[in-house]
Order: C-alpha cells, then structure tokens, then sequence
C-alpha cells in the first residue's frame, strides 16, 4: 500500500496526535472553510498559525488578472497568515489555527513539534524555490518531470519494476504547480505514458519505470 502523497516530508498532525502532545491541541481552534473559499488575504489582521487537518491549501502570489502558485498544502502542514500571498481552499478544508504567542509557547516548551514545525516549513520553502526556479528557466514539460521526479525522492516506492508514487494531486491541481492549463498536464503526461517513462496504476497513482530518463527531461534547458 502506498502512503499518501505530501509535496513535505514530515506531519505535524502525528505529533498533535500523540499521547504526549494531545493536551497541546487546546491550544488550537478548528476552522472549515468551503473549496474555492479565499482563508486568508496577504497580510492578515490577525497574526496566526495554521495546521491544515484535512483537504488541500492553495498557497499564491495575485497581481491583478495574474496568479503564481507557491505551494498546496495537505494534511500536516504548517502555514503563516502574516506573509504577502493568498492562502486558498483547493477543495473543502478543516484547519488548526493558533495565535503567535502561543504557537511561540508551545515551540519553546515541546523541541520535537519544534523540529518538525521547522522541517515542514524547510520543506514547503524548498518547494517554492523549486517552482520559482522552474518558471525562471524551465519549460512547462520539464517543470512536469522535476515535480514528477521530487514526488518519487520525497515518497516513492521503490519496487523491482521502478518506482511508484501516489500523486494526491488531480491535474488541475498539479497544473496550478507548474503553471499550465489542466488540458496541457494531461497531454504531457499521456505523453509520458506512451513513451513508457511512465504507468497509470490508478487515478492518482503511477509507476515511474525510468527515474534516470525522468531526471534527463526535468534538467534538460
């Protein structure tokens, strides 16, 4: 069985869940937002702290007509309302919000959820410059494959027929990371099925049978 996919490596929902850091969670109020639902504009009033329970955030930059996906959220991450990008619902979504003062309390009282909070935030900051850097100098066939080929290094299964990856990403999702159409996504990617780099298991999840050839087309300027 293969584990969900994160865009992060580490989930801070486990630590919360954990017999002896269950009594940190009063420290958290739950909020539901509905899919599409704006959860916080750039620069928020209110300075929180968010845990995403369940669903997937949309993390972006807007000016006017245009918009720049930095990240989507799943379960486990952790976000700030004080930074300059949107935070939006991808499908509908529970949160764990926190004030700052009190996420800074439990950060110097618990080192382990203070480790993992600042794996996850390491981990979606990596992912941003990635897309950044993809945008800069790639084309949208090699943004394709770099995400394809993090996905596999971050939580794929290696197996003696090649590496098998849950995408947890729709193609509308994965088009808003690599800054295309829906319909583009799913020509590239039936491209990568006909070539044989890749095998459709599942709707969401594949097979990648030539890492190395995935890595050529992802560097490839």
């Amino acid at each position: 069985m293969v584990g969900r996919m994160k865009l992060t490596n580490s989930d801070l929902l486990s630590i919360l869940n954990s017999p002896g850091y269950a009594h940190i969670m009063r420290n958290f109020r739950e909020k539901r937002v509905k899919k599409k639902d704006i959860i916080y504009p750039p620069n928020a009033e209110e300075n929180l702290m968010f845990i995403v329970k369940k669903g997937k955030v949309r993390v972006y930059l807007a000016f006017y007509d245009k918009e720049f996906t930095l990240s989507i959220l799943e379960e486990g991450d952790l976000y700030s309302t004080h930074t300059r990008a949107y935070t939006e619902a991808v499908e509908d979504c529970e949160l764990l919000v926190c004030g700052i003062e009190k996420f800074t309390r439990i950060m110097e009282q618990y080192p382990t959820f203070t480790l993992t909070a600042i794996k996850v935030l390491g981990d979606i900051l990596k992912n941003s410059f990635t897309i950044i850097n993809g945008f800069a100098f790639k084309e949208v066939h090699q943004r394709l494959a770099e995400l394809l080929v993090q996905m596999a290094e971050d939580k794929g299964e290696n197996t003696d027929e090649g590496i098998i990856i849950e995408l947890g990403l729709n193609n509308e999702q994965i088009a808003m990371l690599v800054g295309t159409s829906r319909q583009t996504v799913s020509i590239l990617l039936n491209d990568l099925y006909k070539s044989g780099i890749l095998v459709k298991i599942s709707r969401r999840v594949v097979l990648i049978k030539n890492i190395q050839h995935l890595k050529k087309i992802a560097s490839c300027y």
